[in-house]
């Protein structure tokens, strides 16, 4: 199964380690340096940091939405994924 990440990214449900508020993550000086090291890494995908709303963590990398994790949240709640063809 597959969650809808906004953008055309979709993530497998099961890899999905954790939503999270990108609102947050800007305010730490901390957080800030780990996603520019992420994203030289290569290991940040999706929208451009400066319009996404959530970072998704997965065991193969982090993906920036412009979905708020509320949403996102409430998709994986409600069974908005896509079956496994």
């Amino acid at each position: 199964m597959y969650l809808h990440l906004g953008g055309g990214l979709l993530v497998p449900f099961r890899e999905i380690v954790a939503i999270l508020d990108l609102r947050y993550l800007r305010a730490s000086e901390v957080n800030q340096a780990f996603l520019r090291r992420a994203a030289e890494a290569g290991r940040l995908s999706g929208t451009d940091l400066s319009r996404a709303r959530a970072l998704v963590v997965t065991v193969r990398g982090l993906y920036a939405s412009p979905v708020s994790p509320r949403t996102l949240a409430r998709r994986a709640q409600a069974g908005w994924w896509k079956r496994d063809s």
